[in-house]
């Protein structure tokens, strides 16, 4: 069967007619999404709409993802539902770094709704457009250390007073103590105050603060203030 439709992909290659009449049923009709992609990506000829809706029912988030990047024609929105539906935040991210048609609103609203720390991270890293303050907001909300440490330190906008406070409620001593090295802003007294606290769980993040020198220049003063108070 794959021989048959590799034939009959390449012949669409080749021959505009073939692709614009019989070429294009027999390729949908075979229901491999691999093809239907390659045929809408290469041919002189191809029914995008009717590929598009053969992807869909396919599944194949892979290969929708794919020809809204190459296909020169591609209903954004009507792929855009299927990640959504499908609840793909993988691809729900990936589709906003490289379709030109992108819901960016949509598509946030959706990897917040599935509280997909990860991918919203990314695409406040790396989307061409991006509401900071939604996204810190379902950041937040998905209650993801990891991730938040990670928009702390390289989010172009990114609410740091919120952020610490937020992140101090994880109580992940690991976080604490690396967004105390990287973010521009950080309260070291309260970081500082639970690396303490966890005294079983953070003896190794407490010695890694005695060697960073963001940390140790903190601590100092922190100790000095309370020795200027007694």
């Amino acid at each position: 069967m794959n021989k048959t439709i590799e034939e009959i992909y390449r012949r669409g290659c080749e021959d505009s007619r073939f692709a614009e009449n019989e070429g294009t049923g027999l390729i949908l009709n075979s229901k491999i999404p691999r093809y239907i992609y390659l045929s809408g990506r290469h041919w002189p000829c191809f029914d995008y709409n009717k590929g598009l809706t053969a992807l869909i029912f396919s599944g194949e988030s892979e290969y929708i993802h794919k020809s809204g990047i190459f296909w020169p024609e591609f209903n954004y929105d009507k792929g855009l539902d299927f990640l959504v539906k499908t609840e793909n935040s993988e691809y729900l991210y990936r589709a906003g770094r490289f379709w030109k048609g992108y819901n960016y609103s949509k598509g946030l609203d959706a990897l917040g709704k599935f509280k997909s720390a990860r991918y919203i991270y990314y695409a406040g890293k790396e989307w061409k457009s991006f509401d900071y303050d939604k996204g810190f907001s379902y950041l937040i909300s998905a209650g993801d250390p990891e991730f938040l440490f990670y928009a702390g330190a390289h989010w172009k906008k990114f609410d740091y007073e919120k952020g610490i406070k937020e992140l101090l409620k994880t109580e992940s001593c690991e976080y604490v103590f690396k967004a105390g090295t990287l973010w521009q802003e950080f309260d070291y007294k309260k970081g500082w105050a639970l690396l303490e606290k966890k005294v079983a769980g953070c003896e190794k993040w407490r010695a890694l603060a005695f060697q960073n020198e963001k940390w140790k220049t903190a601590l100092n003063h922190i100790w000095q203030d309370l020795w200027d108070k007694v």
